[in-house]
C-alpha cells in the first residue's frame, strides 16, 4: 500500500505544512517488528497483526482497514504477452512441479501460443511481506499440497526459486531473468 500512503501523506503535508509524516516502506515483517519495539508510531500491512504480536505491544494496538489491493503474477517471457495460468498450474509452478514454459499443462490452456522450452524461475519476496502472507493464504486454501509442504505466512520456505528484497527486488529479478515468474 506504500504508493497510496505516500500520496495521502503528501496531500496531508500540503494542507498543513506543520504536519509531516515520514512513512517508510520496509515490508510487513520489519514494520510489525518496528511497531512492536515502539520505534515507529504506526505501520501498514496487507495482513493484520496476530494476537501474539499485538500482545507484545505495551502501548496497545488499533487495527484499521485502510485500503484494498490485488496481487498479480508477473512474468518475463518475450513474445508471450497473454499467458493464462489456471490455479492448478500456477501452484504447480510455485511448487516446482512444472519447470518449463512449454509444459503440456501450460500449453493446454494456451492454445494458439507457441511457448518456449525455457526454464521457469520462481521469484519471491525474501523479506517478511504482507503480500506474501495474503498470497500464501490463498495458495493454502486452493492446494492441499501447498498447505502441507509450505503453508502460509509473511515469510515461508519457498520450495524453489530465488528471493528478492521488497517489491523492487522482485521486480528487478523478474526483469533481469528471462523465464521468471
Amino acid at each position: 500500500p506504500s504508493p497510496i500512503y505516500q500520496r495521502w501523506f503528501q496531500d496531508l503535508g500540503n494542507s498543513d505544512p506543520n504536519l509531516q509524516i515520514d512513512y517508510q516502506s520496509v515490508g510487513s515483517g520489519a514494520g510489525v517488528e518496528r511497531f512492536s519495539q515502539e520505534l515507529v508510531d504506526f505501520g501498514a500491512s496487507d495482513v493484520a497483526m496476530k494476537d501474539e504480536e499485538i500482545d507484545k505491544v505495551g502501548r496497545g494496538v488499533i487495527l484499521l482497514p485502510m485500503t484494498a489491493g490485488s496481487i498479480v503474477l508477473a512474468y518475463n517471457l518475450p513474445n508471450a504477452s497473454k499467458i493464462k495460468l489456471s490455479r492448478e498450474v500456477y501452484v504447480d509452478i510455485l511448487l516446482g512441479n512444472i519447470k518449463k514454459w512449454n509444459d503440456p499443462k501450460i500449453e493446454a490452456i494456451n492454445s494458439g501460443l507457441t511457448l518456449p522450452d525455457t526454464t521457469i524461475t520462481v521469484v519471491y519476496r525474501s523479506d517478511g511481506s504482507g503480500t506474501t502472507g495474503v498470497f500464501t493464504k490463498h495458495l493454502s486454501a486452493i492446494s492441499p499440497e501447498w498447505k502441507k509442504k509450505v503453508g502460509e505466512g509473511k515469510t515461508v520456505q519457498w520450495p524453489v526459486g530465488v528471493g528478492g528484497a521488497k517489491n523492487d527486488g522482485v521486480t528487478a529479478q523478474i526483469t533481469q531473468t528471462e523465464g521468471a515468474i
